[in-house]
């Protein structure tokens, strides 16, 4: 079993194929499981799939959960598997750590990758989003959970699974991440991101909104909108966001 010890406990991952390796960052409660159509990626590059500390298989819990300590957590990962420099890929939330690891520390990164990114919550529709989670993560994990992978996918089986998995998930945990995430701002320092950015929306995503951000602070970045789908682009349109992170890292990696 693939573990990484860290000094609170061990990160579990999974991993396949080789070449320039991808780390893929999940949103909170959701663990590596949402990335499963991500892994025909692997046929061109090494793709890290972690659960993130209070996640899925993962026995590392952190005392107190920032998005900076995830940033660490994910330093600690690439240290035990003995990479250089990682691209980056987050959805959600999970692009937050992205977003700080890359900032932290930019010698390590080799590009960035983030589906449905912020720099910062802006709209009253995703601050309600994270309140709503912490609200059902304190009254009704299962509820959530529920919701959540349906709203992913329509598939029995897959749905399933993802519901398990996120119900492995410790609720302080669960809580704290959307906690901060809510809070978590790196708009003052993006100015500072000097690796690839490749930002890649829904086209019927209310976060779309958030791209103004990054339009009015970066001069060079990439974007793509996917047609037809929500939030959910690397479930839903798979193949597309898995053929726009191949064209991405083809150009500019």
């Amino acid at each position: 079993m693939p573990i990484c010890k860290l000094q609170y406990g061990d990160l579990f991952y999974e991993e396949a194929g080789e070449g320039d390796p991808i780390i893929f960052l999940h949103p909170p409660g959701m663990g590596r499981k949402v990335f499963h159509f991500q892994w025909p990626l692997s046929q061109r590059y090494r793709v890290i799939f972690p659960d993130l500390s209070g996640h899925g298989e993962s026995t590392a819990v952190l005392d107190k959960v920032t998005i900076p300590k995830y940033a660490e957590e994910i330093l600690q990962l690439a240290d035990c598997i003995g990479l250089e420099k990682v691209t980056l890929c987050g959805y959600s939330s999970g692009g937050s750590i992205a977003q700080e690891f890359a900032l932290a520390y930019p010698e390590r990164t080799k590009s960035l990758i983030l589906s449905g990114g912020f720099a910062e919550v802006i709209s009253p529709s995703l601050r309600y989003e994270h309140l709503l989670g912490m609200y059902f993560v304190k009254h009704s994990p299962k509820t959530l959970a529920k919701v959540i992978a349906t709203a992913h996918t329509f598939d029995i089986g897959y749905r399933s699974a993802l519901i398990k998995h996120m119900l492995k998930t410790d609720l302080n945990t669960w809580f704290h991440f959307y906690y901060e995430s809510l809070g978590y701002s790196c708009v003052e320092r993006l100015k500072a991101l000097s690796v690839p950015l490749l930002l890649v929306y829904g086209s019927k995503d209310f976060i779309n909104q958030h791209l103004r951000t990054y339009e009015r602070e970066l001069e060079h970045f990439e974007t793509a909108i996917i047609q037809s789908v929500s939030h959910q682009v690397p479930v839903k349109k798979w193949q597309d966001f898995n053929k726009e992170i191949t064209s991405f890292l083809l150009k500019k990696v």
